[in-house]
């Protein structure tokens, strides 16, 4: 039975070097593939070259030509199958964010969903399709995407066929999905259509009753899907480990009792987002959530959770005086200071960031600060410095531990991550709490050499 990583790449793509590390690590750790989302990662040439990283408005720093072939030979030289995931209808921000691209979204506003009326609708699926698929030349299976259709059935063009054919959006769904995967069948007879299942959940078993012969005829086979990273919440920093193991326990109680129902099951696949959409700022980073990939891996081979396995795979990362949490919730919680897996220097340096959120937040959100240096109270000069006095100090340390924290994690994750991937996590972590506690310490600062005065004066002369 197969097990697939997926490494989501629209978020914080690894440097090859990093992968050169991981994916030998993986294949010790009981995985047998990856399944590769690659998005505007892919170095798409010709009528894509736009929405590639090879595009003049590519901002994720990754992957050439001669890289992307890299990663795959790394795979494959670690026993790793590879199956490429391509988004067919939803999630296409990253092709529908183009002004030439513009025309094929759903709703003129929003680039996630595209219309699959359009004429120019499936061409460009096709197109995605090939150049992904030539890219890869000995996959055994393709992955079409097709989750989170937000928009579907809106468009003048959508509306007409809903309403004129038998079961609505349903089928303006299912017709779409059904000629991307019979233009994979046709033009590649050896590959098998993988998709997600959310948007089929929905439909009632009655239609798909009697859309399962033609629907049969492609998808033949069940796969799994759980998730180590990525699901808890959009702008997680540390994984919930916990609530992954249980995740996997419930799908393995779950096939226990139905796999039995379909004629092949082949394997399960252990999600990772990395961000829950184009636009989304990244959630877990790779590296931080290597222990609870690890673990839930061992839980999905051994077939249940156990405290042995749970001190084994602690150790096996390199945990000796220093617990693995299955929760890393509440902060603050002890840092290890030396573990053994690729990474783990960067894993550090974010849960030495999650236990400096708590101390920012435990003075930023005071009484003191909210009592004495609220934005009122600045504005109108209306001060006392003998409480702004007592409060400069804590921003003082709380600048110095930060400029300790922003060189730790910049000399680590440059050994990992491209610089695109390093600016946004600064921007969106880091610089809102720096830009926060500089401006409360200037204003304190000045306070102070104001002195107590009366309401409303005016330190212009200052």
């Amino acid at each position: 039975m197969d097990g697939l990583v997926h490494l989501d790449l629209k978020g914080a793509p690894p440097k090859i070097a990093y992968l050169e590390q991981l994916f030998p690590a993986l294949r010790e750790w009981g995985a047998t593939g990856l399944l590769l989302e690659w998005e505007d990662t892919f170095p798409y040439t010709r009528e894509l070259l736009s929405v590639g990283s090879n595009g003049p408005s590519s901002s994720s720093g990754a992957y050439s030509g001669e890289e992307a072939r890299q990663l795959l030979q790394l795979a494959g030289d670690s026993g790793l199958a590879v199956v490429p995931l391509v988004q067919t209808f939803g999630h296409l921000e990253f092709v529908l964010k183009h002004d030439e691209w513009r025309m094929l979204r759903e709703v003129e506003a929003y680039p996630s969903s595209m219309c699959p009326s359009h004429p120019r609708a499936l061409p460009l699926v096709m197109s995605l399709i090939k150049q992904i698929v030539e890219f890869h030349p000995d996959i055994q299976y393709l992955h079409i995407g097709a989750d989170e259709v937000w928009h579907m059935g809106l468009c003048p063009t959508c509306v007409r066929r809903t309403q004129s054919n038998k079961h609505g959006r349903c089928q303006l769904f299912l017709e779409h999905v059904l000629a991307v995967a019979q233009f994979v069948q046709d033009t590649y007879p050896t590959l098998r259509v993988i998709m997600w299942d959310d948007m089929l959940r929905g439909v009632d078993t009655s239609i798909l009753l009697e859309l399962w012969d033609k629907y049969s005829n492609v998808f033949t086979s069940m796969w799994a899907a759980t998730a180590f990273k990525g699901s808890t919440g959009s702008c997680q920093l540390l994984p919930i480990i916990q609530h992954h193991v249980s995740n996997h326990e419930q799908w393995l109680l779950v096939l226990g009792q139905e796999a039995g129902k379909f004629q092949h099951f082949r394997g399960v696949a252990l999600t990772g987002w990395s961000r829950y959409d184009h636009y989304a700022i990244m959630c877990e980073l790779l590296p931080v959530a290597i222990p609870s990939l690890v673990m839930c891996l061992k839980v999905w081979l051994n077939g249940s959770f156990n405290y042995n396995l749970h001190l084994n795979t602690a150790k096996s990362l390199g945990y000796s005086d220093t617990p693995l949490l299955l929760n890393p919730y509440p902060r603050p919680q002890p840092v290890a200071q030396l573990l053994s897996f690729p990474g783990w220097k960067v894993m550090i340096g974010v849960e030495w960031f999650a236990n400096y959120k708590v101390k920012y937040r435990s003075i930023i959100g005071s009484d003191q600060v909210k009592t004495w240096l609220n934005p009122w109270q600045i504005q109108n000069s209306f001060t006392n410095p003998m409480q702004i006095e007592s409060i400069v100090p804590a921003f003082t340390d709380l600048l110095f531990e930060m400029s300790s924290l922003e060189n730790y994690l910049r000399v680590h994750m440059e050994e990992l991550f491209y610089s695109a991937t390093i600016d946004e996590w600064f921007g969106t972590q880091l610089e809102p709490l720096k830009i926060r506690l500089r401006q409360l310490k200037k204003d304190a600062e000045s306070q102070a050499l104001l002195g107590a005065r009366a309401r409303g004066y005016s330190n212009a002369g200052i």
